[in-house]
């Protein structure tokens, strides 16, 4: 497992990067912000990932520790690969990505290539335990309705509509007791 290199850039050219060290050059995927902040001839030190499939070998490039360790949370989440978690990181900061599961921020995720509504609510859910609880929304019109204020915050949040929200909440079964258990099912059937 390959977990940092340390040399020259030889290369830099869409998504890639080609780093130089003891005369081997490797070939890394990085994202967009790495590339604005690194030129051609430059010396340092990047941290790395190595993704390995059936079929192929990735070595993707960071900034520092804290990226490789959001990405490795990233592609925790069903659907989310490697190069998706990397596209994810190469379009902005760490910061960025973790207030935006923090605050259950789904367009923020969407304008991001290759991540739809469903990829975007799943990072979200998968990752919000580990992350940080939810933005604050005014519930009092949802609490007088004796819907669970969480699981209408959580969908709100995710980017569904009043409407939509209490035809599904009204369709909600009665056994379930958890606002996760409540979440999922209404994810599951809107």
């Amino acid at each position: 497992m390959i977990s940092s290199l340390k040399g020259r850039i030889n290369r830099l050219w869409g998504n890639n990067c080609e780093i130089e060290v003891g005369g081997v050059g490797y070939l890394l995927w990085v994202g967009k912000n790495f590339l604005k902040k690194h030129n051609e001839g430059e010396e340092f030190k990047v941290a790395t990932y190595m993704a390995v499939s059936e079929n192929d070998v990735n070595l993707f490039g960071f900034e520092d520790w804290d990226e490789v360790n959001l990405f490795k949370m990233l592609i925790s989440v069903s659907g989310v690969g490697p190069k998706t978690a990397a596209g994810i990181l190469g379009e902005t900061d760490g910061v960025e990505i973790i207030k935006a599961i923090g605050e259950a921020n789904v367009d923020f995720f969407q304008k991001i290539k290759g991540i739809g509504k469903k990829t975007a609510q799943r990072i979200i859910i998968d990752l919000k335990s580990k992350i940080g609880g939810l933005g604050e929304l005014d519930l009092t019109k949802d609490v007088e309705k004796n819907i669970d204020s969480d699981l209408v915050l959580s969908l709100k949040q995710l980017g569904f509509d009043r409407k939509e929200i209490e035809k599904v909440t009204q369709k909600l079964p009665k056994d379930l007791e958890t606002t996760e258990e409540k979440l999922a099912w209404c994810l599951n059937n809107l």
